[in-house]
């Protein structure tokens, strides 16, 4: 079982370190849950890499507990996308035209998010940001088999 919540302090634990702002919007409660800590681990830092890459600073993590499972969102306050790019940017190799922030990449990040999150039964949404910005909705179901 993995401790969703500790494992995104530990996350954001090292952020700070790199002089970056990320911090949790409130405090988590996502709960104990049945997932592959390797795979969580590295879709939660992906989803703020990108942000801190496209949209800069600051990067915000809210994390909670739903009927379906567990949801990790990832909060910035940038340009945002396009809603009809949102899909085609979870495909390997693809990016904005225009990068959000002119920053490269190789277009892997969202990909592999949305690989660990069908492997745990859920799905990586992007949407805009109320008030302006992108919000990465990671939603994880359970441990993949």
């Amino acid at each position: 079982a993995l401790h969703l919540d500790a494992l995104l302090r530990d996350v954001l634990d090292h952020y700070p370190l790199l002089g970056r702002n990320v911090t949790l919007l409130g405090e988590p409660k996502a709960g104990t849950w049945q997932l592959r800590r390797v795979g969580v681990r590295r879709a939660v830092i992906n989803l703020v890499d990108n942000a801190l890459r496209h949209a800069g600073e600051p990067v915000q993590i809210d994390a909670r507990r739903t009927p379906e499972g567990a949801v990790v969102e990832v909060l910035d306050r940038g340009p945002g996308i396009p809603p009809h790019e949102a899909e085609r940017l979870k495909r390997p190799f693809t990016r904005l035209s225009e990068s959000r922030s002119g920053a490269g990449g190789a277009g892997l990040g969202l990909a592999i998010v949305e690989r660990i999150a069908r492997a745990h039964g859920g799905s990586l949404n992007l949407a805009p940001r109320e008030g302006g910005g992108l919000v990465a909705r990671l939603l994880l179901k359970r441990v993949s088999s």
